[in-house]
């Protein structure tokens, strides 16, 4: 027994309609008939279809079959999945079971997207067991309470503490079973229920949110877990905002969460169930970040979703290093985009202080504890020893250090005291300190303690004895610093009462940090937030170099140049992203005429091309030639002129800024280099963006000039956009039915003109070219290899001379109400000159194509001039438009003709024919309604009423019938129909004619036919 299923089968009727969907089931229904015969397959419901067939070859015929569906329907088709209950090797039983056995094994795996085979195991029996015992018992579950909220905590890394518990669902089972989560969801899902446990879960979770309330310790939040298929089932949104209101609780304590698995669902859907929660007052999650095939979409869209929770397979891949790499980035695009992080599955101190070093900002996991009912929950993570409630009121200083990025930082405003400010973007923080060591620390008690840093800060505090790997594992979320300098906490005392106290702006603060072991690092400092129940100030602090007295000894020169010894080892910023050196004089008779290397980090070497060892010690001149004069003059001249700072461009094409300075030992004197690149770029494209806007413009402006003639405006907007671009031809080009024709061209002085067989091009022949070009996908094509734009468009190279060589091609179409109407094409333009080419002619494109439309605008228009109606064009509009539609509505057609025109236009005169049409126009539109008639034809309308009920709309055909029998009145046969569904209103359309056309030809039966 074989059950077929179609993968995405919702979404597809969603993106194509649902007759596109019938299609493909008849298309696939037809499939399995040529493959088994008529009377051994069947389509029971929705997407799923059946088949009966031998054993013999079994495996090959069914990947034959998932290879035919790739070509049904057209080519627009889905994936199919396919289920085998196989009677010779399990036990055979009735034909409902088998049937309902292969259908288990076609949905076992529903996360994989790809089409595949999966047979039916005992393993399946077994779900499918207890898959009915979960149905057959839902309701007396739900009524009974065998079904409560476990409370899982979720902690802030920074300070192990938690402001939100998880509620997850567990189903007691009156045997002492229990039933998780894991194993409710997927069942009920399938069977369309699962809204009805989430909302009877929202009831239980406000209950005990009360619960708190009455106790006076209502200072977290819940989360409640949505799957996305959900909103198809129900408006969740709305019902768990009336449940909120009702209780009288705020909606900040509860937090949505929902899975990400939205590869087969309505998008649209989601995200307006989003954005009512967001409107409503919740704070929205995406659960299970990163599982399987789960989508970035929802971030991608600007969906309003606060935090993502990424999957515990993040940190327990065996791929671990690959897998951290990608969370650390993942992280990042979060913390620019404002969104909070949480990974789940957190089961050991390793894996706390990995995330920590990533930056991610909460943590879940069996580490933290299991999940507890409600009471065992409260005595444990409340109101026992092991209490860790964040209280809400100190949020805002938790976020202020836990939402700075350690790899881009940007300073967060202090929502609780608006009396500290800082500038946005921080000067000093955007371009000096971006990839270098970074912590945060927090100073309470006369003590300071590391909270968060990235991996450069965490390897300088390990290297220098601050702290120890032992203590960080005991003390994960707030590590005492050790050996720190009491004049660094003097000066801190200082900043605090002068700057946050008195000026309520903080500042940056040079400062030495030194230890033990004559170490001496150079660093920032600055003051972020203060939480006023522990009086703690947390302060972030940013490591520039070190100190070289560990790197150097105190040996004196003399005038040859021998210079103090160096060394390798004592160097945790060899992988600083910034290039550094430190450099000694070489003087010859007292005059300095080279540079020695002291001091050496890695991304300098990288960028001279050599190693470290070989630059270390030896002279500037061996690898600096034309710039040597140039890097002495800078170095060492800032012995008397300070710090000092410039911009160079390197002979590798590189733009760098500069600073020098003295270094901390005497007659040394350092060079940090900041690559300015991007800045550069970001210059020349900001003149790009310009320059393409002003020639946009001037354009525009040429088009636009009021009393310009048509042909005058288009003529000189070619001349101007093919000389401001040095091409050698621009060319009009539009499109009349199944040909484009050259209509208007410019060509360079020069250059001959189009032959007389290039003014017309078959779209059949090029249609091909262009598909591949994907022209019809994209606002615009730039070209730049010759054989490839040969070879898409011989037609067009065949009509150029042998001296006309068509180099590049710049292209871009433009639309008529959704139609492609004509091309803009420029050839053989200077592609040096500094323009964005597609964004320029695509706005031109735009520009002529509106001309052009308003031009045969004023030459056709929608209303019917004679009769003041619509005229055919919006008639085939509506009609496309219902039937492309994801929508349908209830719609009452007419088709009338006006009987004896031809007559009335042979004897009367054209004018008396035109009367009759104005006066048939005048009655049909009294009777309908003017909008919703149409004149199709000479003689014949058409209404199209979306807005009245059947019976309304009959009353209207009964009018119209009765004013038709008034002296005077034309004679009009009529054919009325009611559809009942739009998808199929020109299947009604086409039953109201030829009831019309029986009705005209009872008429001719008594009137001479003219026609």
């Amino acid at each position: 027994m074989l059950a077929f299923n179609l993968i995405g089968f919702s979404h597809f009727n969603h993106r194509y309609s649902y007759i596109e969907g019938n299609r493909l089931l008849v298309a696939f229904a037809d499939l399995l008939k040529r493959h088994f015969s008529g009377d051994a397959c069947g389509h029971f419901t929705k997407d799923n279809f059946y088949a009966y067939t031998a054993h013999d070859h079994l495996e090959e015929r069914l990947k034959d079959i998932l290879k035919e569906s790739r070509q049904i329907n057209e080519g627009r088709n889905l994936a199919i999945r396919i289920g085998v209950y196989d009677a010779g090797s399990l036990v055979y039983e009735d034909i409902k079971k088998v049937c309902e056995y292969a259908m288990v094994a076609c949905n076992n795996n529903r996360k994989d997207v790809k089409a595949h085979i999966t047979y039916f195991t005992s393993q399946n029996r077994q779900s499918l067991e207890l898959e009915n015992y979960i149905l057959s018992n839902f309701d007396q579950a739900l009524r009974e309470d065998w079904i409560e909220p476990f409370y899982q905590p979720i902690v802030r890394i920074l300070n192990g503490q938690s402001g939100n518990w998880e509620a997850l669902a567990r189903w007691r089972k009156p045997d002492n079973g229990m039933l998780l989560d894991e194993q409710l969801i997927p069942t009920l899902d399938r069977a369309g229920i699962l809204y009805r446990l989430d909302l009877y879960m929202a009831d239980k979770v406000i209950a005990d949110l009360k619960k708190m309330q009455e106790r006076g310790h209502l200072e977290l939040a819940v989360s409640l877990n949505l799957f996305s298929s959900e909103f198809d089932q129900c408006n969740m949104a709305e019902e768990i905002t009336r449940k909120v209101k009702k209780s009288g609780l705020s909606p900040e304590f509860i937090v949505i969460e929902i899975s990400n698995d939205n590869r087969n669902l309505n998008a649209d859907k989601i995200r307006e169930q989003i954005a009512l929660f967001k409107q409503n007052g919740f704070s929205v999650w995406v659960d299970n970040f990163g599982e399987r095939y789960s989508s970035i979409g929802l971030i991608k869209d600007n969906a309003p979703v606060s935090c993502i929770k990424f999957d515990a397979s993040f940190i327990k891949d065996p791929d671990q290093k690959r897998s951290r790499i990608v969370l650390k980035k993942m992280v990042e695009l979060a913390e620019e985009l404002g969104i909070d992080t949480i990974v789940e599955g957190v089961e050991n101190t390793d894996q706390l202080l990995a995330l920590r070093e990533i930056g991610c900002a909460a943590a879940q996991g069996y580490y933290f504890g299991q999940p507890l009912p409600f009471d065992q929950a409260w005595k444990k993570w409340v109101e026992g020893p092991e209490a860790n409630l964040e209280r809400f009121s100190e949020s805002d200083y938790y976020n202020s250090v836990g939402m700075m990025s350690l790899e881009r930082p940007h300073f967060i405003q202090e929502t609780y005291n608006n009396d500290l400010t800082f500038d946005d973007p921080d000067p000093v923080l955007d371009r000096y300190f971006k990839g270098t060591p970074l912590g945060f620390l927090e100073y309470r008690d006369g003590k300071l303690y590391y909270l968060r840093g990235n991996e450069g800060y965490t390897r300088y505090l390990l290297s220098c004895g601050s702290v120890t790997k032992e203590e960080m594992e005991e003390h994960p979320f707030a590590t005492e610093l050790k050996s720190v300098g009491p004049q660094f906490f003097k000066d801190l005392k200082g900043w605090i009462a002068e700057e946050y106290w008195k000026n309520h702006k903080t500042e940056w603060h040079y400062n030495v940090h030194s230890y033990p072991n004559n170490l001496y690092v150079e660093g920032y400092q600055r003051i972020l937030s203060y939480n006023p129940h522990t009086d703690a100030y947390a302060l972030i602090d940013v490591l520039t170099s070190y100190n070289a007295n560990q790197v150097y000894q105190d040996q004196a020169r003399d005038d040859l140049g021998v210079t103090a010894n160096f060394s390798l080892s004592a160097d945790q910023y060899r992988d600083m992203p910034l290039p550094f050196i430190i450099a000694a004089p070489v003087y010859q008779e007292k005059r300095v005429v080279d540079m020695q290397y002291i001091y050496v980090n890695q991304a300098y070497a990288e960028i001279m091309g050599q190693s470290r060892e070989k630059l270390l010690g030896n002279r500037m001149s061996n690898f600096v030639k034309h710039k040597l004069a140039f890097w002495i003059k800078e170095l060492y001249g800032s012995k008397d002129r300070g710090i000092q700072k410039g911009i160079f461009h390197s002979k590798a094409g590189h733009w760098y800024e500069y600073i020098t300075a003295s270094a901390s030992v005497p007659d040394t004197y350092s060079l940090a280099l900041i690559n300015i690149d991007e800045q550069k770029r970001g210059e020349r494209e900001i003149q790009r963006k310009q320059a393409t806007t002003n020639e946009i413009v001037q354009l525009s402006e040429i088009l636009n000039v009021k009393n310009t003639d048509f042909e005058t405006a288009i003529n000189q907007t070619l001349a101007k956009l093919g000389q401001d671009l040095e091409a050698d031809r621009v060319t009009l080009m539009e499109i009349h039915g199944d040909v484009a024709r050259s209509t208007h061209s410019w060509q360079r002085p020069g250059v001959a003109e189009f032959s007389a067989k290039q003014q017309a091009i078959s779209l059949a022949k090029a249609t091909v070219s262009l598909s591949k070009l994907d022209l019809f996908n994209e606002d615009s094509l730039f070209l730049t290899d010759p054989q490839a734009i040969a070879a898409s468009f011989p037609q067009l190279v065949a009509c150029y001379g042998d001296d006309y060589q068509l180099n590049n091609s710049l292209l871009a179409p433009f639309y008529e109400r959704g139609e492609l109407r004509g091309l803009v094409a420029v050839e053989n333009l200077n592609p040096a000159l500094n323009l964005d080419f597609n964004d320029l002619i695509e706005l031109t494109a735009d520009f002529v194509g509106a001309k052009v439309a308003g031009k045969n605008l004023e030459e056709q228009r929608d209303t019917d001039v004679l009769t003041k109606l619509n005229d055919r064009h919006p008639y085939l509009a509506k009609l496309n438009f219902y039937q492309k539609s994801q929508t349908s509505r209830t719609v009452g057609v007419a088709f009338m003709d006006l009987n004896g025109l031809k007559k009335a236009n042979d004897e009367l005169g054209h004018d008396a024919g035109d009367k009759m049409l104005i006066a048939a126009g005048n009655l049909i539109s009294q009777a309908f309604g003017r909008d919703y008639v149409y004149r199709v034809g000479g003689d014949e309308f058409v209404v199209l009423d979306d807005q009245s009920s059947r019976t309304e709309f009959e009353s209207h055909c009964a009018a119209f019938e009765k004013a038709l029998t008034q002296p005077a009145s034309p004679s009009i046969s009529i054919g009325a129909e009611w559809c009942p569904d739009s998808h199929y209103l020109r299947e009604a359309v086409e039953r109201a004619d030829r009831k019309m056309r029986r009705q005209k030809n009872d008429f001719y039966k008594s009137h001479k036919r003219y026609r």
